[in-house]
């Protein structure tokens, strides 16, 4: 099995090289090829550096950098590279912060190889295990986030339609036409759920922790936020079916 992990970063350095180590450690196995793919936005801390560091001792990293657009450009680089420089079975997408955790990523492959188009590693299955020191404003506006999510754009009963971290097969990833969405910012992640849910995509949630980064500072800003209540009012579907969600969710 050919994985490929897409990390987009800006301003990264004091995590992105342990973060690859761990992501290379969690998913070892003999039957499988993994490569971790950078995509930087010419972060002026050095993060290209760390990540070529990395690359010279190790195989399966590399980088691949480009100017500052937005979340959503830069996953579209980088997803677009993984297909035409990889041929992938499977492509994850994590954030850089450990906010995403490495340890849960076989448990994410687990449930693509039980059958699911796409894994979730969700935050809200079973309860809530976002970081307790959330303050409420960013409770909050993760809570609307999926409730417009579910019940706007049609993705009920997915519980954690915002959560970027994912695992595709590739069929299902080009089901997401991710190179036609508009969206730069975080609604980007949501746009390409919506897109596989219409498609048919069979979607499962993983239960995973949600640790707040330690390093760092997060790239969530007040433009983000305005983005994806724009995008939600002209992209709604109330009537849509239902996301097609696989009857076992993977624990």
């Amino acid at each position: 099995m050919k994985i490929v992990v897409v990390i987009p970063t800006y301003n990264e350095r004091g995590n992105i090289g342990r973060l690859i180590g761990a992501v290379h450690a969690a998913l070892a196995a003999p039957d499988r090829q993994v490569h971790v793919l950078v995509v930087d936005d010419e972060s002026p801390d050095g993060t290209a550096a760390e990540v070529r560091a990395c690359a010279a001792q190790q195989p399966g990293v590399s980088l691949l950098s480009g100017p500052r657009s937005g979340l959503g450009a830069a996953y579209v680089r980088g997803l677009n590279h993984a297909q035409a420089h990889h041929a992938p079975d499977v492509v994850i997408q994590m954030d850089a912060d450990f906010s995403h955790m490495p340890s849960d990523l076989p448990r994410l492959l687990a449930a693509i190889e039980d059958g699911a188009d796409v894994a979730i590693g969700s935050r809200y299955l079973d309860g809530n295990r976002t970081p307790q020191d959330w303050g409420w404003r960013r409770r909050l506006l993760s809570r609307a986030g999926n409730l417009v999510a579910r019940h706007w754009l049609g993705l009920a009963p997915v519980r954690d339609c915002t959560a970027g971290f994912r695992a595709w097969r590739t069929p299902a990833l080009r089901q997401s036409r991710f190179t036609d969405v508009s969206a730069q910012g975080y609604v980007f992640i949501v746009a390409m759920l919506q897109n596989a849910a219409r498609a048919g995509a069979n979607i499962r949630e993983v239960q995973v922790h949600f640790p707040d980064r330690t390093v760092g500072a997060s790239k969530l800003g007040s433009r983000e936020i305005a983005e994806f209540a724009r995008w939600a009012l002209t992209h709604g579907a109330p009537a849509m079916p239902r996301a097609r969600l696989a009857e076992q969710q993977a624990r």
